[in-house]
């Protein structure tokens, strides 16, 4: 065959050939469309044709965002959230429509649904368009489905339902009711806030927060586009899974929005440009301790429990600065000198006296070692040791038979009863220092923290008047009978929590009005309806009054009252400013306690470890809490003025020493000895009260029984 005939007759084999293959793509072109159209027919006739094919439909009226399931939100006293808990690890933080950015609004919409606010909850055209597309590409590059449909097969038919007609003839009728019951802002708000983003998010806010730590409000172009194109595929478009599939999902939703006119190309080119930073899916909480005590206060005051998956957002009294000074001076403090005191945990409350609102709590060292979820701050398992001192002295300045000046005998007291773990052998208190310091007025006696004056003391008034004191005052763990408790009470020897004495503290502080801890200020459900707002009128109490309360603090303030046994200018003190504390060591040093306060802050600090184990090294209250209370003290306040109480209506000034009327001149009734028992041996298994008393009071031996040493 000739050369130019041959090459004519390979052109036009080659044209045929074209034109044949042309032909084949139109026919499956034509074959798909005519597929779409025969899908389409019954769609054409909802809902009359739809019930006899799918049977009954849900109902769809009733829907609303802020019904969903969601999140409970807790958020600081500044409206920083500390912690958002969701279901096992799913979130979904509802947010009106007009919150979130028109940017991820438009992505959404031109990605997903581009004749949103013109149809009436289908497309067919989108369908065509999107399964010729889809055929092109040779994969999923467009969904056919509109946002009504994606949002129905969400909440009535189930996110991975099987794909037979009946299910999509369902979704459609289901779509189309929704249109002709909703606005597309509500329907839109819905979707928003109903989709998965992968992550472990389920609509646009949790999704922001997840994915770039902001909100669905402040998203760029750039995150917003990326956002918007995950929903079709959550796993295979994720940033933090596939990045160079996620990015060029992103720049498929950044050109259809610049088909459809909703953003420039340059707009478009330079969120393209922008480079994100992704998160992986983490717990963000704060202050752990301190969460646990607000749910538990919202169960058991409320009735209020994340399960209810309602999207409470509850609105705290945590300073979160204060919280995180707090958590680093005790963490500091351990990590200094707990392996040679051998304490390996800590516990710190501060409170505003004003008005009991909790401002740092720090239940632990470490929240989460084995067993550190336990809250050290509100646990009622440790005893305060002699830092429970300043409500025996409360108790006695209220009673008018003792002021701050009245003189104590400081002597060897051995009771026949009370010592070993049976209480059937003589009990022999010693001081601190193991020494007797004969006669000191009772403000020496209590900022030295002197035991055997304190003894006297609690018998002086009787044991039931201190513990009435120290529950006016906000101690909530001595709840037994009176009769429960025995001498060691005023030395710390019954357990209760940091959070008790920082009440404690801070009753006297706001001279003598109590006010519970309150944690919450404010609580409102999803509808953003209020459910409870804190009034601080509403959780007084008047303990007591305010010029006890004014003679106990200047005791406590005066840095003069404890020199003999901690030393002047110490840590019990504040440079430059007026300050009352009281510190506290249990017996085997196996608790270190310091609490203190100023008219605008008080603060409980507790130091040892977990398993109880006694400290090393003669760790007291001085050395291990001190320090801690002392740091967070400075700092807390640094920047407030120096401030202090006026002397209320109704004390008498003598001197530099307070008194209430009518008690300036009181017979010294604990000068003297302490009355001793009048037999000289007895078996404790039959001995009776009556022997044990002498004038009403728990008498003393006159010897020390052989066996028994001083401070058994």
């Amino acid at each position: 065959m000739p050369r130019r005939r041959r090459s004519r007759y390979l052109f036009h084999r080659r044209l045929r050939l074209l034109r044949q293959s042309q032909r084949r793509t139109k026919g499956r072109r034509a074959l798909i469309l005519f597929a779409l159209v025969l899908f389409a027919l019954p769609l054409l006739a909802i809902p009359a044709l739809a019930a006899e094919t799918v049977g009954n439909l849900p109902a769809v009226d009733g829907l609303s965002a802020s019904g969903l399931h969601q999140d409970m939100l807790i958020f600081d006293r500044h409206g920083t959230l500390i912690d958002d808990i969701g279901d096992h690890g799913d979130h979904r933080i509802v947010v009106p429509l007009n919150t979130i950015t028109p940017f991820l609004k438009q992505a959404t919409i031109a990605i997903e649904d581009r004749t949103f606010y013109e149809n009436n909850g289908i497309d067919i055209s989108g369908i065509a368009r999107a399964a010729v597309a889809d055929y092109s590409h040779h994969h999923i590059a467009q969904g056919g489905s509109t946002i009504s449909q994606q949002l129905v097969k969400q909440v009535f038919i189930g996110p991975n339902p099987p794909p037979t007609i009946q299910r999509k003839i369902r979704e459609a009728a289901l779509a189309v009711d929704l249109n002709g019951r909703y606005t597309k802002d509500q329907i839109l708000e819905l979707y928003l806030n109903t989709i998965y983003y992968g992550a472990q998010s389920y609509g646009a806010e949790a999704a922001a927060r997840g994915f770039f730590h902001t909100t669905s409000h402040n998203l760029t172009l750039a995150q917003a586009a990326m956002l918007a194109g995950l929903p079709q595929a959550p796993t295979d478009n994720s940033p933090l899974i596939n990045p160079t599939r996620a990015k060029l999902r992103q720049a498929e939703v950044l050109d259809a929005m610049v088909t459809q006119k909703m953003i420039t190309e340059q707009q478009a080119l330079a969120a393209k440009q922008e480079k994100l930073a992704f998160f992986y899916p983490t717990n963000q909480l704060q202050a752990p301790h301190f969460v646990d005590y607000v749910l538990q206060v919202l169960d058991k005051q409320f009735h209020i429990r994340p399960s209810d998956r309602k999207g409470y957002r509850v609105y705290t009294t945590l300073d979160l600065n204060l919280q995180h000074l707090a958590e680093t001076i005790v963490s500091n403090q351990i990590n200094a000198k707990g392996r040679y005191y051998d304490f390996h945990d800590g516990a710190l409350v501060a409170m505003d006296p004003k008005n009991g609102e909790v401002l740092a709590m720090v239940g632990g060292a470490d929240y989460y070692r084995p067993g550190g979820q336990i809250n050290m701050a509100t646990t009622t398992t440790r005893q305060p040791g002699s830092s429970f001192k300043m409500l025996t002295y409360t108790a006695a300045i209220e009673s008018g038979r003792l002021n701050m000046v009245s003189p104590i005998l400081d002597q060897p007291m051995v009771f026949p009863l009370g010592g070993g773990t049976d209480g059937l052998k003589p009990y022999a208190p010693l001081n601190y220092d193991k020494k007797f310091h004969g006669t000191v007025p009772l403000k020496v006696a209590m900022g030295n923290s002197l035991n055997i004056p304190a003894i006297k003391t609690e018998l002086t008034i009787g044991i039931p008047a201190v513990l009435d004191a120290a529950r006016r005052l906000g101690v909530t763990s001595l709840n037994k009978p009176d009769s429960h408790y025995g001498i060691s009470l005023t030395l710390g020897g019954y357990e209760v929590s940091p959070l008790d004495m920082a009440t404690a503290a801070s009753t006297l502080s706001n001279l003598g009005l109590r006010h519970r801890p309150a944690p919450v200020t404010l609580i409102q459900d999803g509808l953003g309806r209020t459910q409870f707002k804190y009034d601080p009128a509403k959780n007084e109490f008047r303990a007591v009054s305010p010029q006890v309360a004014f003679i106990v603090n200047s005791i406590m303030s005066d840095d003069r009252n404890r020199c003999m046994e901690f030393g002047c200018g110490g840590d019990l003190t504040l440079p430059g400013r007026h300050v009352a504390a009281k510190t506290g060591t249990t017996q085997d040093f196996r608790d270190n306690w310091t609490v203190g306060f100023t008219p605008s802050l008080a603060a409980a600090v507790w130091v040892g470890n977990p398993d109880n184990h006694p400290l090393a090294n003669n760790s007291t209250g001085i050395v291990g809490a001190a320090p801690i209370w002392h740091q967070f003290m400075v700092q807390a306040l640094a920047g407030h003025p120096d401030e202090w109480y006026g002397m209320p209506n109704g004390v008498d000034q003598v001197g530099q020493n307070y008194f209430l009327p009518g008690t300036e001149s009181l017979p010294p009734t604990l000068a003297a000895s302490w009355p001793t028992c009048r037999f000289r041996s007895f078996n404790p298994y039959t001995v009776t009260d009556a022997m044990l008393t002498v004038n009403g009071m728990p008498c003393v031996l006159n010897y020390i029984p052989r066996g028994v040493l001083p401070g058994q």
